[in-house]
């Protein structure tokens, strides 16, 4: 019998592979985050409801990543050595291999934003901007998964569900004090067209 464990070990070793994957750990390295294997950089654990991933950089351990009340992103003990994330995949909390690969590219693409742009997580344009590009570049709001959601509008649909899912995370934020959604709407026409590290979106044909 497959176990939320067992089955989250197979997916890690199969998205070792991913070309997506592969792609977002080329970037990290173009942006001097020591990276290593993807299984170095990924702990499959069990979280709370209504979690599916998170990371952190520069924690002494990937054992001892934890969950922080910042919206999605994990806390450790920080050192002072060169950044490297750390990602946590809510194993209990995924559904199958392709929300797997999702929810680890979502939390790549905050590594990369990390490594990149130094983002400031109590700072709620960053955290925001974040969010955008996650939600957006991760396929997490293809029409496919938004229609498995319930939502089945097509024109402006996956805007809509970008601004919705990082309104969502930037609400667990602590800063966050009932400006999130002013806040998104001010970043997202140049979060929601920055596409890096990829030179067109990865859900285009």
């Amino acid at each position: 019998m497959n176990t939320p464990d067992s089955l989250a070990s197979k997916w890690l070793d199969r998205a070792s592979s991913d070309h997506t994957i592969v792609f977002l750990l080329d970037a990290l390295k173009q942006d001097n985050c020591p990276t290593g294997p993807l299984s170095s950089l990924v702990k499959n654990t069990t979280c709370g409801p209504d979690r599916a991933g998170g990371f952190a950089m520069n924690v002494t351990s990937i054992e001892s990543a934890t969950l922080d009340k910042s919206s999605q992103n994990y806390g450790g003990k920080k050192t002072s050595s060169a950044p490297k994330p750390t990602i946590v995949i809510c194993q209990n909390n995924i559904y199958d291999y392709p929300d797997y690969l999702r929810t680890l590219s979502h939390e790549l693409i905050h590594s990369i934003d990390q490594c990149r742009a130094k983002a400031d997580w109590s700072n709620l344009k960053h955290h925001a901007c974040s969010e955008i590009r996650a939600s957006n570049l991760s396929g997490e709001c293809g029409y496919g998964v938004e229609l498995l959601r319930g939502n089945m509008k097509h024109r402006g649909g996956h805007i809509d569900c970008v601004m919705r899912r990082a309104n969502l995370s930037l609400k667990a934020n602590p800063n966050e004090n009932g400006e999130g959604e002013e806040v998104i709407k001010e970043v997202f026409p140049q979060c929601y067209a920055d596409l890096y590290p990829f030179m067109r979106h990865p859900g285009s044909n």
